[in-house]
């Protein structure tokens, strides 16, 4: 036992060392896992260097656990709660041990690459487009940790090397990708003052994105409007692009339209998908005329709008049945405009040779083999802001270099496969939106009639059948301020996305509960909104907000019955600190929620680490919650009870063949 702590006190000394010595990897392959890593206050998993990212995951341990509840260590007169381990955890499920073991060769085969890029007995410039290709494919795999190592060693070895402007922009785009805005900020500051690497059309589109998909749209504006001619680069059609697309996930059309008569004096062309954003932010903002007129330019083109581009002029124009707009010559209705949208959806669904996600499980099962077609890249409906595939930088620099083998991040054969069934999943979602939008249409006049109106009135918190509260604010009263009937329980869905969950959920609990949806993006409350009064729901209000601020200062303490987490977004991307569910979270959904029992936390996800992330946060707080699960060996539940409820994300995960879902949940003390 001494001599097992000397080696843990030892590991915890050179744990943050990068990349870690082989002593130290010996030393932690003795001490059998990562229980010896430093966790902080129970958010280390935020704070963590790269080389105890490399080292976090560990083989399943021969015997199980005797239980999950966490060890307590005391030293110095303070007592530390350690979370369960990540060994431990897998020991107790095979899509856990899975997980656990693919991240430990995901891991050794960076270090392998990372290894051999430094010893690579090639020319200079070889060797640096190895390291560009490197970092591009870590950051497309949202390892940003391996990524910054790879440009970290670019001025290792024998030859200092100096990072070019390939360099740079993959590892700006790698910081984007996780979310990690302040990094890409420092970065490209750097960047602007290395003499070797002058930002390119390339790198500024990066950095738009980054801005943008925060919210920061006008200051992505100002970059394309000012900051490229200062530094004589022209913006391309795919920067606007990239700041149309987030103009959506914001429901921001004022900013579609300054972006829209930027491109024109700037004499970029807009293309297909520059149309689609355009006329799917106009819907989100219920600019039924707006988007119809965008559409009619886009054909005027000879540009072909994508299903979900029509999918979203069906959802918008049919909650409208009561305005006349004029298209293609004539004077139609909303009703009659919707209509002409879901025949559009299907054709465009059927001419872009992708099919969809049911038929190609049809056809497996018949043994027919499956053929992806080529189709435009402006995928989404308004409700939906998920970036396609490999949507990374042009990296022209890279992509002559000779591809890494088998064991790198990415292969271009996956993610050929990716993107067809992506683009699957688009097909069956506008397909989804078109059933939706006819179904509603034969409700009846009255019913049409009716949810015009509540859709002219607005999203307004003061009155309306579905109240919306948007940004920071006062303390809600839940009851008063949200709904009609104060006197049934609350429950709330955290990250509510596209709404389909709670609304079901809030139909099906009309008499007997209120819920309250939380959703940080603009477009999804939208989405949600729309939902809420076409269902004619009385029982659910819309806040709009971050999870931690509203879930601390706008729902009230001790008065929630259940808070739901859905799928949470985003996962554990190495090096990167974005995560939802951490301590701080916990303690704010441990203030709303009741204390006599009634109380609970419900997580779901189908993300093996985020899982095991989960529970860790939640061993750790032992004083606030504990595990429903009988028996206690096991902390949550291998898949989701059957009648939990459906969701866009629950569609994805039947129809992406995914093996594993995790149910966890816990009850408030």
């Amino acid at each position: 036992m001494r001599r097992r702590k000397r080696l843990e006190e030892r590991v915890l000394a050179e744990a943050a060392r990068s990349p870690p010595s082989k002593k130290y990897l010996r030393r932690l392959k003795y001490l059998g896992g990562d229980e010896g890593h430093r966790d902080g206050d129970g958010d280390g998993d935020e704070t963590t260097t790269a080389a105890e990212k490399r080292a976090r995951t560990s083989a399943p341990p021969s015997k199980p656990p005797r239980s999950t509840p966490p060890l307590s260590t005391s030293g110095r007169g303070t007592t530390r709660i350690e979370p369960v381990s990540y060994g431990a955890l897998a020991a107790l499920d095979e899509g856990m041990a899975r997980n656990v073991k693919a991240n430990r060769k995901r891991a050794r085969d960076a270090q392998t690459l990372l290894k051999r890029a430094v010893n690579l007995k090639q020319s200079d410039e070889e060797r640096l487009k190895f390291f560009n290709r490197l970092v591009k494919d870590f950051g497309n795999d949202k390892q940003l940790g391996f990524a910054e190592e790879a440009f970290r060693r670019i001025a290792e070895g024998p030859r200092k090397l100096r990072p070019n402007v390939y360099s740079y922009t993959n590892l700006l785009n790698a910081c984007v990708r996780v979310g990690e805005l302040q990094r890409a900020r420092d970065l490209f500051e750097r960047m602007k003052k290395d003499d070797a690497a002058t930002p390119n059309e390339v790198t500024y589109t990066v950095l738009v994105k980054g801005l943008a998909q925060e919210g920061l749209l006008d200051e992505a504006a100002d970059v394309i409007e000012c900051d490229m001619p200062r530094a004589g680069v022209t913006p391309n059609v795919r920067t606007f692009s990239t700041l149309l697309r987030n103009c959506v996930r914001h429901a921001d059309a004022s900013a579609a339209r300054r972006c829209f008569q930027t491109m024109r004096d700037s004499d970029v062309a807009p293309d297909a998908a520059s149309f689609d954003y355009l006329v799917k932010t106009r819907c989100a903002a219920n600019d039924i005329a707006g988007a119809w007129a965008a559409l009619e330019e886009l054909e005027a083109q000879g540009l072909d709008p994508s299903p979900q581009t029509h999918a979203a002029l069906a959802t918008a124009s049919s909650l409208r049945c009561d305005l006349l707009v004029k298209y293609d010559g004539e004077e139609l209705n909303g009703g009659d405009l919707a209509r002409r949208a879901c025949d559009a959806a299907r054709r465009a669904v059927d001419a872009n040779g992708a099919g969809t996600v049911e038929g190609q499980r049809e056809e497996n099962n018949s043994g027919i083999a499956i053929t992806g077609g080529s189709v435009g890249v402006g995928v989404g409906g308004y409700g939906s802001d998920s970036d396609a595939p490999a949507a990374a930088p042009d990296d022209d620099d890279a992509a002559k270099t000779k591809t890494p083998p088998s064991s790198a991040p990415t292969a271009a054969v996956d993610a050929s496969k990716s993107v067809r069934q992506f683009l699957r999943l688009r097909n069956s979602d506008a397909l989804r939106q078109v059933a939706d939008a006819e179904a509603f249409l034969a409700k009846g006049d009255d019913v049409l009639r009716a949810v015009a109106r509540d859709i002219a009135d607005g999203m307004r918190a003061e009155r309306g059948r579905v109240r919306v509260h948007d940004g920071p604010g006062a303390e809600l009263r839940l009851g008063v301020d949200a709904f009609d009937d104060a006197s049934l329980p609350v429950r709330v869905e955290v990250c509510s996305g596209h709404g389909d969950w709670v609304t079901s959920r809030a139909a099906a609990d009309a008499t007997r509960r209120n819920w309250l949806a939380i959703e940080m993006r603009k477009n999804r409350v939208a989405m949600t909104w729309h939902k809420a009064i076409r269902r004619r729901l009385t029982n659910l209000a819309l806040l709009r907000g971050t999870a931690h601020e509203t879930l601390s200062t706008r729902v009230p303490a001790d008065r929630v019955e259940e808070i739901h987490v859905n799928y949470p977004d985003p996962p554990e991307w190495v090096g990167s600190s974005q995560c939802l569910v951490d301590r701080a979270f916990l303690e704010a959904c441990h203030r709303a929620l009741k204390k006599d029992g009634t109380g609970h936390v419900t997580f779901v996800t189908d993300d093996p680490t985020y899982a095991m992330r989960m529970c860790r946060e939640l061993s750790v707080a032992a004083g606030m919650f504990a595990p429903t699960e009988e028996g206690g060996a096991r902390p949550f539940r291998a898949g989701v009870p059957e009648d939990y409820g459906g969701s866009y994300f629950d569609a994805m995960w039947t129809n992406g063949n995914l093996r594993d879902r995790y149910y966890i949940r816990y009850r408030a003390l």
